[in-house]
């Protein structure tokens, strides 16, 4: 099937953002992982774990009979919950290593048709497009943001920069 190529640009950067979550988040000692930088912060654990789990609800939404492995910290878009040990980083990365390549492969075979279908998930009115295509173009720049925020965070506590290889 021939992709449209709106999708095939998002995909790129579908496929860019698996890199650099893995390497915002490589060598975060576990000590690190749950600390919110001035107490009001989400802290490394929940950003990444609400990243998956936002894939995951995209997938659910468009087809994919998957579940999150930690629905207790991230089902609905639950804000973090204060002196809660989350999942290890392991665990949650393994939750977004499960999902992703299912997801790419269903964003991939979706028609223009599909992609054009209303939005079951929330996105700001600011994007045009309420549609599936929209909700993509909004999860992508969402997984941007968090991503950077981790960086942040890696740099508060002494690590390296991220790394875009």
């Amino acid at each position: 099937m021939e992709t449209d190529t709106s999708i095939t640009r998002l995909l790129e950067q579908y496929r860019f953002h698996d890199t650099l979550y893995k390497n915002v988040l490589e060598s975060i000692k576990p000590k690190h992982t749950h600390i919110r930088l001035n107490g009001l912060t989400n802290h490394v654990s929940w950003i990444a774990g609400n990243l998956a789990a936002t894939r995951f609800n995209l997938g659910n939404n468009i087809g994919i009979e998957l579940k999150q492995g930690f629905p207790e910290f991230f089902k609905d878009h639950k804000s973090i919950i204060p002196n809660v040990q989350y999942p290890s980083l392991e665990a949650i990365i393994k939750d977004w290593d499960r999902i992703t390549p299912v997801l790419e492969k269903r964003l991939e075979e979706m028609t223009p048709e599909q992609l054009s279908a209303p939005s079951p998930l929330f996105i700001p009115k600011s994007i045009k497009q309420n549609n599936i295509l929209g909700t993509l173009i909004f999860l992508i720049d969402r997984e941007s943001y968090a991503i950077g925020q981790i960086a942040l965070i890696r740099k508060a506590f002494g690590y390296e920069a991220m790394k875009y290889e």
